[in-house]
């Protein structure tokens, strides 16, 4: 029995040169991720820092905190005429530029709606569309803040005060204390700041990189998956073999070759994932083997259903950044069973 199964592991062995290829092309891979992934965490965000024009055709720096909505760590903010933030949008050096109407400021204080306007490139969409979004957050804060104020007003002319005073000693000043309240705004909030994934960014993304991975190097074996032969099936027979020591000859083959493929991610998942990882992978070579008779049928097979674990893990696409309704797809990863 030692010896036939010997043999069988010899001939997945056979792949050796498929399996230097998976182990090289999947180290380089997985140290490029290990960097993106290091350089994701450390930044805390997800979009490389970019620049943001200003035209400020209102000269007033109090309503600045709408633009203090952006995250000072990714976006820098920069006062610009607006010929050159024209150009600058025009050739991609930046992917959006505000530009405030002139007495901006002033139609605040007096109620009057005076839009400022958000130019975008399609060139940029991802950072156009923060921008977007962060210049409506900021108006919906100056507006909810606004009414607060307005709101006083009214109260004080239902309450039988003249208009004429109130504009005197209510409008203008408390406007003007509302602007300078809002000169230490960020003591107004408290931050909290919702983690992209689970613990350490790089070890999430790396580990399901390297479980998706070790399930791709299954092609490496493609054409020793299918099941024995007949004539090779009416030989074990006549040797009195039965079909479940076949079945666990052709298990332990694979298995061996599994476990040696996943000698790299070792480091990154532990011994007992990868070979957790080594069993599955075995269990469900055997089944592709059974299921599809041609090597590229079967070759597609493994990549899809390989990728769409890997989804289903958030290694692509973080749960954070997916509906709600997609979560339990989780149940579908090998790394969640996993503990990963």
């Amino acid at each position: 029995m030692i010896t036939m199964i010997a043999l069988e592991m010899k001939g997945y062995l056979q792949a050796y040169k498929e399996i230097l290829c998976f182990w090289l092309v999947g180290i380089i891979i997985g140290a490029v991720l290990w960097f993106g992934a290091g350089e994701l965490a450390e930044r805390d965000s997800l979009f490389e820092p970019f620049t943001v024009g200003v035209v400020d055709q209102d000269g007033t720096p109090e309503l600045i905190f709408i633009f203090d909505f952006f995250n000072e760590y990714v976006i820098d903010l920069e006062f610009m005429e607006w010929e050159e933030a024209s150009a600058r949008l025009a050739a991609g050096d930046i992917p959006a530029f505000v530009e405030l109407p002139e007495n901006f400021t002033r139609d605040v204080f007096y109620g009057i709606n005076s839009p400022f306007t958000v130019h975008v490139t399609g060139s940029l969409p991802l950072q156009s569309n923060l921008v977007r979004l962060l210049a409506s957050g900021g108006i919906a804060y100056l507006s909810a803040s606004q009414a607060g104020v307005y709101a006083t007003l009214g109260y004080a002319y239902d309450a039988g005060m003249p208009w004429e005073d109130i504009q005197s000693t209510l409008l203008i000043p408390v406007n003007l204390a509302f602007a300078q309240a809002l000169i230490h705004h960020d003591e107004m909030f408290t931050r909290e700041v919702v983690s992209l994934v689970a613990g350490n960014p790089t070890d999430y993304f790396i580990r399901r990189f390297a479980i998706f991975w070790h399930m791709l190097g299954l092609l490496a074996f493609i054409k020793f998956l299918p099941w024995y032969s007949s004539g090779m099936a009416a030989r074990f027979k006549l040797a009195g073999v039965s079909e479940m020591t076949m079945l666990g000859l052709k298990s332990a083959g694979l298995f061996t070759a599994a476990a040696l493929m996943a000698l790299p991610i070792v480091p990154i998942v532990g011994v007992y994932t990868a070979l957790l990882s080594s069993a599955f992978i075995t269990a469900f070579g055997l089944l592709s083997g059974k299921l599809f008779k041609h090597d590229g049928t079967r070759g597609l097979f493994i990549f899809f259903t390989a990728l769409m674990l890997y989804f289903a893990s958030g290694g692509i696409i973080p749960f954070v950044f997916l509906p709600q309704e997609l979560l339990p797809m989780r149940y579908l990863s090998i790394a969640y069973w996993m503990g990963l």
